[in-house]
């Protein structure tokens, strides 16, 4: 079935856009400042830790979260946290923050 030209014109123009969605609020995770984090060095590899009551905006604290250690000085440790799909930054009191390990893998 074939479509006569004056059809086409006659038609309305629909374009295609991309869905709108509105922006997400991000909860950032409270950080040290930068005075307090004393002279840091990177880490080889990162580390897999616990973060103890660390605080976000808009929600308060959290008990525990997953995070990997990747700098720390004698008193802070900068976590990379996966929050809301997002990776977050924060320098954290050293004394909050304990090791974990991480299951070994199935593949």
């Amino acid at each position: 079935m074939s479509v006569a030209p004056a059809t086409l014109l006659a038609m309305p123009q629909h374009r295609w856009a991309p869905p709108e969605h509105q922006d997400v609020l991000i909860h950032v995770a409270d950080s040290l400042p930068v005075e307090e984090i004393g002279e840091p060095e990177e880490l080889d590899a990162p580390e897999p830790v616990w973060v103890s009551n660390l605080r976000f905006e808009e929600i308060g604290v959290l008990t525990q979260v997953k995070a990997f250690a990747v700098a720390r000085s004698d008193v802070a440790v900068c976590v990379e946290i996966a929050w809301q799909g997002r990776l977050q930054r924060a320098w954290v009191p050293r004394s909050t923050v304990t090791r974990r390990t991480l299951k070994p893998r199935r593949d």
